[in-house]
């Protein structure tokens, strides 16, 4: 899309002014398709720049990206309409962050809160929270009004499948936990997404922050299984992400943008 530019860098080349910041993970940088390239489409008028890259977590917003971050804010958040965060799939999808969530055997466990180790999902819950209040609040220096919009992604199928070959997110850590079945499997994603959407209602009516919209993505895509609409573990189709975008964020956004 000539009107989403990917980097601040690349932006800088290019414009002047940002109707719209992104900061996030593969959700708005995988290479197939993302929602940035599908909420671009939708509003051809405005100006997207994203910060970020594949695979970021929440708390890179405060490490790993925290310079280019605040370069993008410098640059463009002063005048912006929007901030779009994306993050926090990263946080628990993965071999290594998966199965600190999941008790070591669950092979006798036929529900979701068997399987979980003491204190989580709260724990890591929590912790993709706080990142995103200390990037809103970075926010709120150069720009005190403009909303702030959140997605909780949608409810992913544990096949397996990656971008390219097999994919360690989902399936893979599930295995080693000896999660018995698809149903579980898959409910137990579906929790921690649900989980996800009510901490980020919560911080959307926490106060002191600014305007917040947390909007539930979740649930938008079939339930009939993953042909069609995801490319793999994580990611939607092209069709997948435009339907998310059409249906759950084109609507508070044509507000916020109009």
């Amino acid at each position: 899309m000539s009107n989403v530019f990917w980097g601040v860098h690349t932006a800088l080349t290019k414009v002047q002014f940002a109707s719209v910041l992104v900061i996030g993970d593969s959700w708005v940088w995988y290479p197939v398709d993302n929602l940035a390239r599908e909420l671009g489409s939708l509003f051809p008028s405005e100006t997207f720049v994203v910060i970020g890259k594949n695979g970021a977590e929440a708390a890179d917003w405060s490490q790993g990206t925290r310079k280019s971050i605040d370069f993008g804010f410098e640059m463009f958040a002063s005048s912006c309409k929007a901030l779009i965060l994306s993050g926090g799939g990263n946080d628990v999808a993965g071999q290594d962050d998966f199965l600190r969530l999941l008790q070591p055997d669950c092979s006798a466990f036929k529900t979701v809160s068997e399987c979980w180790r003491q204190t989580q999902p709260r724990a890591v819950i929590t912790g993709i929270m706080n990142a995103y209040r200390e990037v809103i609040v970075r926010f709120r220096a150069y720009n005190p009004h403009a909303p702030v919009v959140l997605h909780n992604y949608d409810n992913a199928w544990p096949t397996g499948k990656g971008f390219f070959g097999p994919a360690d997110w989902l399936k893979v850590p599930m295995d080693i936990a000896k999660v018995q079945g698809t149903p579980l499997r898959r409910d137990i994603f579906k929790f921690l997404i649900a989980a996800l959407g009510d901490a980020q209602d919560a911080l959307a009516r926490e106060g002191g922050l600014g305007p917040i919209i947390a909007v539930q993505t979740a649930g938008e895509l079939p339930e009939t299984g993953p042909e069609g609409w995801w490319a793999n573990e994580l990611h939607p189709t092209p069709k997948g992400f435009r339907r998310i975008a059409h249906n759950r964020l084109l609507p508070p956004l044509e507000l916020v943008l109009s």
